[in-house]
């Protein structure tokens, strides 16, 4: 099952890798910049085996600016963000981005040229999230199903906000998990746990 949202992160981290002009079609943004993220990938697997804090650079430059890291953060507190103070909800939206962007590394390098298909397109009009389905194949495994969950921002960008693999959710998975800890120890307990994981995961990378 880890195996399974570790592929899932890591198809994430190659399908808002964007660059250049976003689509304004969801379906067609992800299927477009996973190619050429894909590709990107493979013209720099050199400096990616020679530079251990290349895979960082190469998140947090392409990948974090299409992550609405606020909104997913927001999404995991669910109710519990109304009682925490804002300069401490500033912390955690701050500590949740370098989480990310440690999760996000990691997962990187997973890669092994595994194949992603994507939905075809469906109307979005007037939508202001979306659900994006692919499938994960990789020879001699079962496929693995995942679904993007995009939505647009004040700036009518498309982002990321959260994924679902084999039924699991990011951001429900993460508040199940935030939530007991919020409520014994309070949100400092949260954005020390992503301190120390993030850490820990960076070492892993290296």
């Amino acid at each position: 099952m880890f195996k399974s949202i570790k592929l899932a992160i890591l198809i994430l981290t190659i399908s808002f890798a964007a660059s250049g002009k976003q689509s304004d079609d969801p379906y067609i943004f992800v299927k477009d910049v996973a190619s050429a993220t894909f590709a990107k990938m493979k013209q720099n697997q050199t400096l990616i085996k020679s530079d251990p804090d290349a895979l960082s650079k190469i998140v947090e430059q392409q990948l974090l600016p299409h992550v609405d890291h606020v909104y997913a953060a927001l999404s995991v507190l669910g109710t519990q963000a109304r009682d925490i103070p804002r300069e401490k909800l500033e912390l955690y939206f701050e500590q949740f981005r370098l989480y990310l962007l440690s999760t996000y590394s990691n997962a990187l390098s997973s890669y092994t040229n595994q194949i992603v298909e994507f939905e075809p397109s469906r109307p979005s009009d007037g939508k202001k999230t979306v659900s994006v389905k692919a499938l994960i194949k990789e020879a001699g495994k079962p496929d693995i199903s995942i679904t993007f969950q995009v939505r647009r921002n004040k700036e009518n960008q498309w982002k990321a906000f959260d994924l679902t693999a084999e039924g699991i959710s990011m951001v429900q998975s993460k508040r199940a998990e935030f939530a007991p800890m919020i409520r014994q120890k309070g949100i400092d307990s949260v954005i020390d746990f992503m301190r120390e994981t993030s850490t820990k995961q960076s070492k892993a990378v290296k």
